[in-house]
């Protein structure tokens, strides 16, 4: 005669699945936060027969808002993790107001096959830890506004940021009208995506060594 052992009694079934839900609850939050792409959309007008393109984005970066602040103010810095922006400096301002600033900005934009130089100088006017404007003082540009939101969004996990992008920008060049839409929307997706890099790198992470000039 065999004796059967004893297994331990299963964890009631109402009850194992009150746990998951509690646990998931906890993890998916700071899971979509990691996993959601930038929202961002472009609406195209024809002004005068030439494009002008009004711009909205969103994008949440896990982050506090003084990192977040400090990424998108360090102007001298932005060449280093914008893409297609090969330099950005901020020039002397006696006549500036307070949270004034100008900044000069040279990059490009590809359009299919063509490389279009990009120079812009900006004045900038800030409302510390919240806004960000930016208007087009000279370049080859005929219309450039554009505006950062920052507001605190924190989740399960650990503190977070949404950042807002809105812009109208009138190219002064030829753009594809037929394209010119779909590839600002890559190039804004593209640079929100390394905004929230750089935003989420550790803050002890070392600097890029400076590149010695040949």
């Amino acid at each position: 005669m065999t004796t059967r052992q004893a297994v331990p009694h299963p964890l009631p079934l109402r009850r194992a699945l009150s746990l998951l839900c509690a646990v998931l609850a906890t993890l998916l939050p700071a899971v979509a936060a990691a996993q959601t792409p930038p929202l961002v959309s472009v609406n195209t007008n024809r002004v005068d027969g030439r494009a002008e393109f009004d711009v909205r984005a969103e994008a949440y970066a896990r982050t506090d808002i003084a990192r977040a602040w400090k990424v998108l103010t360090a102007y001298d810095r932005l060449a280093e993790f914008v893409p297609n922006l090969q330099s950005s400096r901020e020039l002397p301002f006696p006549d500036a107001a307070p949270n004034e600033h100008l900044v000069e900005q040279h990059g490009y934009g590809k359009f299919l096959f063509i490389r279009q130089p990009i120079d812009l100088v900006l004045r900038v006017q800030e409302q510390p830890s919240s806004a960000i404007d930016m208007s087009l003082q000279s370049g080859n540009m005929r219309k450039y506004h554009a505006r950062w939101e920052l507001e605190p969004r924190d989740v399960a996990g650990g503190p977070g940021v949404l950042l807002r992008y809105t812009g109208l920008i009138a190219p002064d060049f030829y753009v594809p009208g037929l394209f010119g839409g779909v590839l600002m929307r890559r190039d804004l997706t593209a640079m929100l995506e390394a905004v929230v890099r750089e935003m989420e790198k550790p803050a002890d992470a070392a600097p890029p060594p400076l590149q010695s000039e040949k």
